[in-house]
């Protein structure tokens, strides 16, 4: 059995090696939005923004092969994960727009002015009795409540498709509002996001 057991901590420390693989893509990723926060123009910007989708993409694949010494167990666990990146709107759209980027020809963000933009709080209509601007200001109003959304001059994630498929920017992120539409945002939430499931990862399965 001596042999047996050598050779599985021997694969248990390649596992543990290879998550520097993913690690490395978090580092990539931290460095993309880093030059996407100097960039001085829109095509280092965009640039940095495809490496960042592809960064983060691969930072999910490279945790994958890392984890196949205990495939069984990382398998229903990871499921959690794999639901989110289907269901929530920010992490989808991430995956989404790597996609475009890859497979098309498609643009995957686009400078966008300052703007302003004013809805209903509840977001399903409502009524206004009376709206007043001066110098694009509301100088009085009376109705239902009323959420001011003011955008920076910014770029800007646009809508992608894949396989037939409209994806639009994150209006929401972790059962959360998410109200930018500013790829740098998305960026850093995703990030976030990407860091504390390798954290998760670690935790899980090379804790020992």
């Amino acid at each position: 059995t001596q042999p047996l057991n050598r050779a599985l901590e021997h694969q248990e420390f390649k596992s543990m090696e290879n998550m520097k693989a993913a690690k490395a893509e978090l580092r990539s990723a931290k460095r993309s939005i880093e030059a996407m926060i100097s960039a001085d123009s829109l095509e280092i910007f965009e640039e940095e923004w495809r490496d960042y989708l592809n960064c983060i993409e691969q930072l999910w694949n490279k945790v994958e092969r890392s984890c196949q010494h205990k495939r069984s167990q990382f398998e229903p666990w990871q499921g959690q994960f794999k639901r989110l990146r289907k269901k929530d709107m920010l992490l989808r759209y991430l995956k989404q727009a790597r996609h475009a980027h890859n497979h098309s020809i498609q643009e995957v963000m686009e400078a966008k002015p300052a703007s302003k933009s004013i809805n209903f709080a509840g977001g399903k209509g409502g009524y206004i009795k009376s709206l007043k601007f001066e110098s694009g200001n509301i100088t009085h109003y009376e109705g239902d409540p009323l959420e001011v959304i003011d955008r920076p001059k910014r770029y800007a994630a646009i809508k992608v498709k894949n396989e037939g498929k409209w994806y639009n920017p994150p209006a929401s992120h972790l059962d959360k509002k998410f109200i930018s539409d500013s790829a740098l945002d998305i960026a850093i939430a995703g990030l976030a996001f990407y860091e504390c499931y390798i954290s998760q990862v670690e935790e899980q399965f090379f804790n020992e």
